[in-house]
Order: structure tokens, then sequence, then C-alpha cells
């Protein structure tokens, strides 16, 4: 099969995890025998689509040329991507055989209208009688959510061969707003272990006194704010002077975040970009997770292969699918901060409990290859394949 995908970003691992995923699927069906020819590449700016850099002004005539049978649509939380697509010449090539995965890299159920104006840093008062209004109005800004959500997903899922969500644990919501009588090409296929390998225990003897944040530095989004509140509390009323917290990553509110750090008086702390996060896996011993929505939680299972252990807020149902609570890791109860830091604080004073918990997420790793991953994508790819 001649697979090509189509996004709006050209296709770099380091850019984020839905390149990064992007680029071992597409290692992973080339081992298998299919030949990936890239990304298609949408500008939203001009509304033009690009392959290895030029412009496509027949895209029709370049899905024929280039004998393309499947195209994997890498955004199926809206229906800009995928309707231009079809309109510009991907439907003529799908009803002369062609065929579209659509994959969900995200939680379908996104953050509240509500938690969106809570969470903006300097609110105008415009602002505030919006937090008042969807306040007082939750249950209709909720329902007209849904109703917009289950637009979007029924539009990707009737225009797709499949439409591929990162768990089954997201199945539950898709099906409440989407109200179909079948789901047949609904499909979960998880994400796989981004590094080559596993490590081995030994990695535990280099490990240092870090708590790690590997995520977008978006309130929105990942809600760092509640790591940092959960940091002053154990400085505020535990000697943690030992362990540094490092934050890995770049987005819109990082100067929100350094400014909370500096008016706090808050020690220990580092911002260190955008960055490879290969080596601090190595060297952490702790990672944190506060997102207020994930389709996945990538840095969970990059932390597992290092032997870091994740202490996460409850706040996706996808999270209970990677973590053993207690065994590999921790889910701590949505928005208690204070639960949050002590189960922290045991991770960081009890050596062997630690050194316990490392080793079984080390081990809970393996069930997240890349092969066990690319057998679900086979079976979607290929169906007849026996």
């Amino acid at each position: 099969m001649n697979i090509l995908w189509i996004y709006n970003h050209p296709l770099n691992p380091e850019a984020g995890g839905t390149e990064r995923i992007t680029s071992l699927i597409a290692k992973g069906l080339s081992l298998h025998g299919h030949q990936c020819i890239g990304m298609l590449v949408f500008d939203e700016s001009i509304k033009h689509m690009f392959y290895k850099g030029n412009k496509i002004d027949n895209l029709f005539c370049f899905l024929k040329e280039q004998n393309v049978d499947i195209v994997i649509n890498q955004i199926a939380y809206a229906k800009w991507l995928l309707n231009f697509f079809l309109k510009n010449g991907g439907n003529k090539w799908k009803k002369e055989g062609g065929r579209i995965i659509s994959c969900l890299h995200f939680d379908p159920k996104n953050p509240s209208l509500l938690y969106y104006y809570k969470s903006k840093q300097n609110k105008s008062l415009i602002d505030i009688l919006n937090i008042l209004k969807t306040f007082f109005l939750y249950k209709y800004y909720e329902k007209r959510q849904q109703e917009n959500e289950g637009d979007i997903y029924n539009y990707i899922y009737e225009n797709s061969d499949w439409f591929v969500t990162l768990s089954e644990t997201h199945f539950p919501y898709l099906k409440k707003v989407m109200k179909r009588d079948k789901y047949d090409k609904l499909v979960a296929i998880n994400n796989p272990l981004t590094f080559d390998d596993i490590s081995v225990p030994d990695i535990l003897s280099q490990k240092k006194k870090i708590v790690l944040v590997c995520a977008r530095m978006s309130e929105y989004h990942k809600r760092i704010s509640i790591v940092l509140k959960t940091w002053r509390y154990l400085q505020k009323f535990h000697n943690v002077t030992d362990w540094t917290l490092v934050l890995l990553g770049d987005g819109p509110d990082i100067q929100r975040y350094k400014h909370f750090v500096k008016k706090h008086k808050l020690h220990n702390i580092k911002f260190e970009g955008q960055q490879s996060p290969e080596p601090y896996y190595r060297e952490a011993s702790i990672l944190l997770l506060t997102s207020s929505a994930e389709g996945w939680g990538l840095a969970i299972t990059e932390g597992l292969q290092r032997g870091v252990v994740p202490v996460v807020m409850n706040s996706c149902p996808v999270f209970s699918e990677i973590i053993q609570n207690g065994q590999n890791g921790f889910i701590v109860p949505n928005n208690k901060i204070k639960l949050f830091a002590h189960t922290v604080l045991q991770l960081m004073t009890h050596h062997d409990y630690l050194h316990n918990t490392q080793c079984k997420a080390l081990k809970s790793a393996e069930r997240f290859c890349l092969d066990a991953t690319m057998e679900k994508w086979i079976k979607i790819i290929n169906p007849t394949a026996e």
C-alpha cells in the first residue's frame, strides 16, 4: 500500500507528540512492507497544500500520480482539513477506491468554556462577565459543546473508512455526542513507545532528585499552575530542598509561570524550554502531569521507558489504561493539590518505595511496544491479511 499523511505541519519528530507518533507509525508500516511517501502539508494561511515544499495545484492528479492507496488524516478534532482535502480532489480519488483513515490525537472531550475563561491570566471585565455567564449557564454551554463536538466527529466518521482514537476509554464520550446506531468504523489504537528501547533497571542508579514536567506551557491545556502550587506547598511545609523541579517545553504561558515562581520566591525550579526530552527522562525520578485533557499522555509512556514514576491528576480517562494506580504510578483525584503533593512527597522521602515503583514502571512499558501497536494498524491498513 502507498500511504500518505495529511496535516498542517511538516513532519518534524521533535515538534510535538503527533509528529513523533507519525514518524514512528510510518517506520512501522514500512517495516511491514508498505510504502510511506510522506506528509501532505496544508498551509492554513493561503489555503493550499504542499508536498516536500512544492505547491500542489491539482490534488487529484497528484494522488493518482503517486499511486496513493490510503490517506491518513491527522486532524480529526475539526472538519477543516478533511473538508479541504475532499473538496479539492480527495472526493474524486476516494470514489475511485482511495481510503481515508482519520486519527483523533486528543481527548474527544474538550475542556469546558468556563475553564477556558478561568484559565486566562489577565482577566478583563468582559472575561469576568463571561465566567459568571458560563458558570450560571453551565448546562446550556455544556450541551452546546457536546452538540458541536458531535457534529465534528460525525462528519469525520462519515467521510472516513476508519476513525481512530487512542483508547477505548474515549468511546463512551464519543458515542454520547455522536448518537449513532453503529460504530463499526470506530477503532482504538494506542500510541507506541517513542524511544527505541526500554531501559534496564541499571538506569535507576543514575537517577537524580529531579521532578520532571514535559509539556506545552499552556494553562488551558496543561494546567502547569497546579504543578507550581504543588511545589509551593512542598517547599512551605516540607523539607525538599535537595529536589529540583525541571519544566521542559515552551508555550504561551511560560512568562506567567516564571512570574509565579518569582512572586512566591520558589526555588530549585528550572525552565529548560523546548528540548529533546530523552536525556531528561534518564535523570528524572518523578514525572508530573496535570493536563485538563489528554488523548494519550505521551510523556507518561516515555517516562515509563526510562523508569520515571508518573504522578497525574485524574482528569482524563485514558490515564487508567497506562497507569496501574499504586503500582507503576499514581492517579490522584482531580484538583486535589494537597493530596497530589503528599503523593509526590512519599516518593521523595522513601527511597525504597520510589525504587520499587520505578522498577514496575520499566516493566509496564513493555505493553506499549511498537510491534503491539503495529498489529492494530495492520488490521485496518490491510484487513484481509491473515
